[in-house]
């Protein structure tokens, strides 16, 4: 008897470190990812998969290694890397998301960041040439949304789409853009305010303020809207619609939209200049905020 009891204990203990090992090579992929030591982190996360206990730790590998490999296909462009190239990586990444939901269906970033690789696919590609996606990329979205209603990441990715896609002959629409973006800052600040989130994510502002010069209403326009937006809110029959809509629940300075374009850019720019070190990331944010600002 005592026997089988320490070999118990032992088992136990075996059992216990490889779920503490797999712990701590996903934490330290997300500490390469965040030092832009992108291909470390993939390496860490390969090397976590094979540990991974059931669907739920696959997931949280898998929407990783989405994550990354997008970060990979982003550092290829910014190197003018083969396009082909480019766009094997972000189906690389999309198909990283497709077998974190397998794994586990309620994975909202799951969902996520394989919208995110097929939006920047679609980027790469040309939105015309890519218009195809944007439907199934949407529905994604929606998935997650439905999943986590308070991911600000995934209102965020929804205002570039309705940004980007053609409104004569797809669902595109600039009001819509501009009401996720708001969203997404607004669930951004939240996450600040609650610790969730510990560094502030420039681009959704910066986002916001490309929405806003897209749209271009005066002050009139936009105080005349109001009333209307805070019906259609109250109306909405899901997470995505209220998003369109969610202007009109908050509170908007008392300007025209290129106006707060050019104090959201000033701000951005300013707060991005004065980090020391910074990231591949955050120089790609300032340099899109400066052309952003030189088109004002």
């Amino acid at each position: 008897m005592r026997n089988r009891m320490v070999l118990l204990a032992l088992i136990l203990v075996i059992a216990a470190s490889a779920v503490a090992l797999d712990d701590a090579a996903v934490a330290r992929s997300d500490e390469l990812y965040e030092e832009d030591r992108t291909s470390e982190s993939i390496d860490a996360l390969e090397a976590a998969l094979a540990t991974a206990q059931n669907g739920a730790e696959r997931a949280e590998v898998l929407w990783r290694l989405s994550r990354a490999t997008l970060a990979i296909g982003e550092a290829l462009e910014d190197d003018s890397a083969d396009a082909d190239l480019v766009l094997e990586t972000y189906e690389r990444g999309e198909r990283y998301g497709i077998q974190a939901v397998e794994a586990d269906p309620d994975s909202h970033l799951g969902y996520y960041w394989q919208s995110a690789n097929i939006g920047k696919w679609g980027q790469a590609k040309g939105i015309l040439n890519a218009l195809f996606k944007a439907t199934p990329m949407r529905n994604l979205l929606q998935q997650a949304i439905n999943r986590q209603p308070d991911h600000a990441g995934s209102y965020y990715v929804l205002g570039q789409l309705y940004a980007e896609v053609p409104g004569v002959i797809s669902f595109g629409n600039d009001d819509y853009a501009v009401g996720l973006a708001r969203k997404s800052i607004d669930l951004h600040e939240d996450e600040l305010a609650s610790g969730e989130a510990d560094e502030v994510e420039h681009d959704y502002y910066i986002q916001l303020a490309s929405h806003l010069m897209q749209r271009g209403w005066n002050e009139r326009k936009r105080d005349r809207e109001l009333p209307e937006k805070r019906d259609s809110f109250s109306a909405a029959s899901d997470r995505l619609e209220q998003g369109w809509y969610y202007e009109g629940t908050v509170q908007i300075s008392a300007q025209d939209d290129v106006e707060e374009a050019e104090a959201l850019l000033r701000d951005m720019i300013g707060r991005l200049e004065s980090i020391r070190n910074r990231s591949d990331g955050q120089e790609r944010q300032l340099e899109r905020a400066r052309g952003l600002t030189d088109e004002l």
